[in-house]
C-alpha cells in the first residue's frame, strides 16, 4: 500500500486557534486516506485532543495539536505539514477544518467543525459535501456517530469474510467507540453542570 503523504488521496485536519491573549494561530497537517484518514478514525483523534486540553486544564494551541497529533501511536493520525490550500488541491479527499477558542463554562475548549468530503481527482460527475459541525458537544456526538458507523460496516465485513485486516480494525472500532461515548458523556455532563451552576447564580442575584 501507498503511504506516500505528498500523493492523494489525502486527508487533511486543519485547526485555527483563538489563544487566551486574542491572538489566532494556525495548524495543518495530512495523512493518506488509506487506512485510517477517515471521518471515523480521525475525529475520535481531534475529540483526544479536546479531552488532553480539558484534563489539562491548557488552552489549545498549535504548538500543542501538532505535537499531540504526531505522538499518537494507538490511533494513527496526520503528522505531514500540509502547507496548500486544501479546497484547490484536488488530492484531497477529506478535510477536516476545526475552530478553537479557549473554553467558556468549562475547562472544555470552544469547537466548531467544517467537513469536507469530495473525490479526489475530481471528474465531471464528482461528488462533494460539505457539512458543519458547531458547538464542542455536536463535535464530539459527531466523532461517536462516525465511528459507530465504522464499527458497523467493519462488523459486516467480518461476517463475510472478505477483507483480511477487518476483524482487527473491527476490534480497535468497539475501543474506540466505547472510548468516544464515555468522553461524550464526560462532556456532556459538565456542560450540563456548568448551566445549572450558572441557573442557580441566576437566582441569587434577582
Amino acid at each position: 500500500m501507498q503511504l506516500d503523504p505528498r500523493r492523494g488521496p489525502l486527508c487533511v485536519v486543519q485547526a485555527t486557534i483563538t489563544t487566551p491573549s486574542g491572538g489566532v494561530e494556525f495548524a495543518s497537517l495530512s495523512m493518506p486516506t488509506a487506512p485510517f484518514g477517515t471521518l471515523a478514525w480521525q475525529l475520535p483523534n481531534l475529540v483526544s485532543y479536546l479531552h488532553a486540553s480539558c484534563d489539562r486544564r491548557e488552552p489549545p494551541t498549535a504548538s500543542s495539536f501538532i505535537a499531540y497529533m504526531r505522538s499518537r501511536t494507538t490511533l494513527p493520525s496526520p503528522t505531514v505539514d500540509y502547507p496548500y490550500a486544501a479546497l484547490h488541491d484536488d488530492r484531497v479527499a477529506c478535510l477536516m477544518s476545526l475552530v478553537l477558542a479557549p473554553g467558556r463554562e468549562t475547562a472544555w475548549p470552544q469547537a466548531s467543525l467544517a467537513l469536507v468530503q469530495q473525490e479526489s481527482r475530481p471528474t465531471r460527475c464528482s461528488w462533494s459535501s460539505l457539512e458543519h459541525e458547531r458547538g464542542t458537544l455536536a463535535v464530539l456526538r459527531r466523532a461517536v456517530r462516525e465511528v459507530e458507523a465504522e464499527q458497523l460496516r467493519l462488523a459486516d465485513l467480518v461476517r463475510k469474510g472478505s477483507h483480511p485486516a477487518a476483524q482487527e480494525q473491527h476490534r480497535l472500532a468497539e475501543r474506540v467507540t466505547e472510548w468516544s461515548r464515555g468522553i461524550y458523556a464526560m462532556a456532556r455532563g459538565a456542560h450540563t453542570a456548568a448551566r445549572a451552576a450558572a441557573a442557580r447564580r441566576a437566582l441569587r442575584s434577582t
